[in-house]
């Protein structure tokens, strides 16, 4: 199980309980990083989508606890160290469990995964257009498999 924000040490005490399993703790900057970029994202989406003030966004994603999802980072994470980065899985039946730890099917607010889908496409179209990243760091190629 890997966290990456300090409230979900509760979640992995809870987990922990029934489930050993080794934690890592991802960095705060690499979290930080993520979260800015999706912000980002989620905020141009909204803007385009609604024509609303950026001041109601909160209000749509849950504000306060707005949050990317474990697969991001898992993709950003990737596209950091591999050479070659292939997506598979994204997006998902209205059937299915939302987590794999829970019997979860409803969507959180908190993420905004038609955000994620727009910065996976950047990734494979068109990298530069990224924000907080630097100019001089190069992505390697990204395909998403469907």
């Amino acid at each position: 199980m890997y966290i990456c924000q300090p409230a979900h040490f509760l979640d992995y005490t809870l987990c922990n309980s029934s489930h050993k399993a080794l934690l890592i703790v991802t960095d705060p900057r690499f979290d930080l990083l993520c979260t800015r970029i999706v912000k980002y994202y989620s905020l141009r989406r909204f803007a385009a989508e609604t024509g609303k003030s950026l001041d109601e966004w909160g209000a749509a994603h849950d504000g306060s606890t707005f949050h990317y999802s474990s697969g991001l980072q898992a993709v950003m994470l990737a596209a950091g160290i591999c050479d070659k980065v292939d997506v598979f899985g994204f997006g998902k039946s209205i059937s299915a469990k939302h987590h794999y730890h829970t019997n979860q099917k409803a969507e959180l607010k908190l993420h905004d995964y038609g955000a994620e889908y727009d910065l996976y496409h950047d990734l494979v179209h068109n990298p530069k257009s990224i924000p907080f990243i630097s100019g001089k760091f190069m992505f390697p190629p990204v395909t998403i498999h469907y």
